[in-house]
């Protein structure tokens, strides 16, 4: 069966836009007494910012470290304007931690996923 059209008739295909999101990042050590408090204020802070227009999810990991529990919480964010007004206004893992007797994250971080 011949085609009607040579292949070579056909303009090239545009290449798809990148799928891209963007995230932050942020690290805490706590002791473990503070974790048993920590986890549930947690859990209320992931049903409270995942209603945040444009924000994907908020996720925590956690591990044993020899000072307590290492944490990594994670937001994601459909545009750049919706993370900057959620680090801008929001209730942050930064502020949740601020409100545990003054608790740091180690280091938070912005960044863009892109796969």
């Amino acid at each position: 069966m011949a085609m009607s059209q040579p292949a070579s008739d056909f303009s090239p295909l545009e290449p798809a836009p990148p799928f891209v999101s963007y995230a932050t990042m942020s690290e805490a050590t706590v002791a473990v007494d503070v974790w048993e408090a920590l986890y549930p204020a947690l859990q209320a802070l992931k049903g409270h910012v995942q209603e945040y227009p444009g924000c994907q999810k908020l996720e925590v990991y956690v591990r044993p470290d020899p000072d307590g529990v290492l944490l990594h919480c994670y937001t994601i964010w459909d545009t750049p304007s919706q993370l900057e007004a959620f680090l801008e206004r929001g209730y942050t893992f930064e502020r949740l931690l601020a409100d545990f007797d003054g608790l740091e994250a180690q280091r938070s971080l912005i960044m863009e996923r892109v796969f």
